[in-house]
């Protein structure tokens, strides 16, 4: 699970022009800015910082953020960019000696991650799954994800296929930019637009025709469709729709060891910001599964002009220093175009180097501006 509330130490305090009771603190190693109240803490404080997409519990001591459902947000205040909500490791979680910079405390607050409506809409059909089922025992077991995973059968598996790996960049901000930096500067990086759409994974497996003859039964390919988190069997959601359009499950049965992962959009996805009047996919990822080799740029666009599959828009083929050498530079770069697929603002960027089919670092760089003006 993503880390949303770390303990961290604050690097600077500054004054905010026209503003008496608020200022702007930054966090050693992270490149997030947060506003805090006057005097509330110091440099070198160590505090609880918890990063936007986060949901706080419903507690009296967050009835602050009632209004906005407990969700944490990219906000402007007095003209000033505030991502995350900064709190004291004392009142929040009791004796601050006991916690080290970096721990993760997003369990021991009850925060969860925002989910979007896609992938609400996911786990809802879980939930009415569980209801539905009749075998008591296992109605119970399958609330553990741990049982679903690796005690039922395919079929009836709703966890994520199991070999392979979530689609989940880390954010900028989140790295520690300048030992980053320091060792990536020269690497060879691709860096695509970000389409605001949802996940998804196209994959399968090898598996035996009749399972009881064991070795001795032919084999089948079967076909996995996964959303960000869980399989879907759904036929008629977004994610079998892609398929369909796209051919892929034939695609992958004569390439069984490949995963495609892409972002698919729609009428309904995400308000539809790029006004397409169909399902559209964007592939990003293509991976040999068995060995773990990731598909270079180079490959990928190969591999799917080969099958006709669209991929996300390249816009740039350099290196990690030539791109630039801050996070404020990769956010500005991430904000300075608009998107290639609509007039619209373009939610952001993301940036990968993969060398001899390992992928050495994935990083997302989202426009504030795209943030602040769809309320995320």
């Amino acid at each position: 699970m993503r880390n949303l509330a770390t303990i961290q130490k604050i690097a600077t305090i500054v004054p905010i022009d026209g503003a008496d009771n608020i200022v702007l603190a930054t966090m050693e190693n992270l490149g997030w800015q947060c506003v805090i109240k006057k005097d509330e803490f110091n440099v070198g404080d160590k505090i609880i910082y918890i990063e936007i997409d986060s949901i706080l519990p419903n507690k009296p001591e967050y009835e602050f953020l009632r209004s906005r459902n407990f969700r944490i947000r990219t906000i402007k205040l007095r003209g000033v960019l505030s991502q995350g909500l900064i709190l004291s490791i004392e009142s929040s979680l009791g004796t601050p000696n006991i916690y080290n910079v970096g721990d993760d405390v997003t369990e021991d607050l009850g925060i969860t991650k925002y989910l979007s409506p896609a992938e609400r809409e996911d786990i809802a059909k879980i939930e009415q799954q569980l209801k539905t089922e009749k075998n008591r025992l296992k109605k119970f077991m399958m609330r553990y994800s741990w049982f679903r995973r690796l005690f039922l059968s395919r079929n009836q598996s709703k966890g994520f296929p199991y070999w392979v790996s979530k689609t989940d960049e880390l954010r900028i901000q989140s790295l520690k930019w300048d030992s980053f930096f320091k060792q990536f500067a020269n690497n060879i990086v691709y860096i695509s637009e970000k389409i605001d759409g949802c996940s998804g994974t196209f994959t399968g497996q090898i598996i035996p025709k009749y399972p009881f003859l064991g070795k001795l039964s032919p084999t089948k390919y079967k076909f996995v469709v996964a959303s960000r988190n869980f399989t879907v069997n759904d036929k008629t959601s977004i994610y079998w729709k892609v398929a369909e359009k796209y051919n892929i499950e034939n695609i992958l049965k004569e390439n069984p060891d490949l995963t495609i992962q892409g972002e698919c959009c729609d009428t309904k996805i995400q308000g539809n910001k790029y006004r397409f009047s169909d399902v559209r996919f964007f592939v990003f990822n293509v991976i040999n599964h068995k060995t773990n080799y990731q598909f270079d740029s180079k490959e990928m666009w190969e591999f799917c002009g080969r099958y006709n599959l669209p991929v996300v828009p390249l816009l740039e083929l350099s290196t990690l220093s030539q791109v630039g050498k801050s996070v404020d530079d990769f956010l500005s770069y991430a904000a300075k175009d608009k998107s290639t697929l609509a007039n619209v603002p373009r939610e952001g960027v993301v940036i990968r180097s993969i060398e001899k089919g390992n992928k050495v670092f994935s990083f997302k760089a989202i426009n504030n501006e795209f943030l602040l003006k769809y309320n995320e």
